[in-house]
């Protein structure tokens, strides 16, 4: 027996607070078919079974649910109130037996997850192995992109997560939930021969006159670039764009010009020949996880949010 406690009105409970959901079940059948012999066809019990369970219910709760004429059964003030509650509880117990289905079946489940192309650089590489490692019977696929990219698959439910650069108005994506893991800044790298190798930290503005190396970036990327330059009083020389990252850090350690990486990722490619260089005002970056923003997510994709989220607070971002 499962026992339920209703905020409701007083002369509902007065006859007692013990009810069986089969109970509940038989007044929402007999509400619906107005009719005790088609409920009790829909229930599949004999017509003798659900009146005597329904009378019993009455004398439980000390109140009538029905009217019972000749000619028609209709709820009574109090049992429509009644059934109202009724009918929010039984939609909730069928929502937590499907939840709990979906739990069960996680050994079957599917999740695809968008990526940035250098979340190894940013240690995150460790956190999807750990997820199938720890749920090896979720099949997982991964597809890579710019964040742009990946808010488009996300919104057009052609991924179930993104692991990305979160630079998107919140207000304007509602329909994502955007959950921040890393938080990250931008720093200026030289050659080691740059006359400005050396220095701990400058003003965006002294790089005014240099060439810039860039990965491929998403527009909200793209935009802090090139924002950040304009605010120092320029507008950055990019002359090469790359989405390897070894190859934009191998030219500037050549001196073919300068850029600016995040300090997760350059700190990932150390090289002998790069001078690292602090900026005076902060570029921030967050990497972030994103979901569909919905009342009943897919337990699978629950599962990942929560899995990942608890590993970046016991982890951090160690690749």
């Amino acid at each position: 027996m499962i026992v339920f406690m209703y905020n409701i009105d007083k002369s509902i409970l007065d006859g007692g607070d013990r009810l069986e959901i089969h109970q509940l079940e038989y007044v929402v059948a007999v509400e619906k078919y107005r009719s005790f012999s088609l409920a009790a066809e829909e229930i599949c019990v004999a017509q003798s079974t659900l009146s005597h369970q329904i009378k019993k219910l009455e004398e439980e709760l000390g109140v009538k649910i029905f009217e019972r004429t000749t000619r028609s059964i209709q709820p009574t003030p109090a049992g429509a109130q009644f059934l109202s509650i009724v009918k929010q509880i039984l939609g909730e117990l069928r929502r937590a037996r499907q939840l709990m289905e979906e739990f069960n079946n996680l050994e079957r489940g599917y999740l695809v997850i968008g990526t940035l192309p250098n979340i190894g650089y940013l240690g995150l590489t460790s956190l999807i192995a750990s997820f199938a490692k720890r749920y090896p019977g979720i099949q997982l696929e991964l597809r890579d992109g710019n964040s742009d990219q990946l808010m488009k698959w996300l919104q057009d439910s052609d991924i179930d997560a993104a692991l990305l650069t979160h630079t998107f108005d919140e207000n304007q994506h509602k329909s994502i939930q955007f959950y921040p893991l890393i938080h990250d800044e931008f720093v200026l790298i030289v050659s080691k021969n740059h006359p400005l190798a050396g220095r701990e930290i400058i003003h965006l503005g002294e790089a005014a006159e240099e060439k810039f190396l860039a990965t491929k970036a998403s527009q909200g990327v793209r935009n802090i670039f090139v924002q950040a330059c304009r605010n120092a009083g320029f507008e950055p020389n990019i002359i090469f764009e790359s989405d390897n990252l070894e190859t934009i850090c191998g030219l500037v350690a050549e001196g073919l010009g300068v850029a600016l990486l995040s300090t997760k990722v350059v700190h990932y490619l150390p090289r002998p020949n790069l001078s690292i260089l602090r900026l005076h005002t902060k570029i921030g970056r967050t990497t972030a996880l994103a979901i569909p923003s919905e009342p009943f997510s897919p337990a699978v994709v629950n599962l990942f949010r929560d899995f990942t989220l608890r590993w970046i607070q016991e982890n951090g971002s160690k690749g």
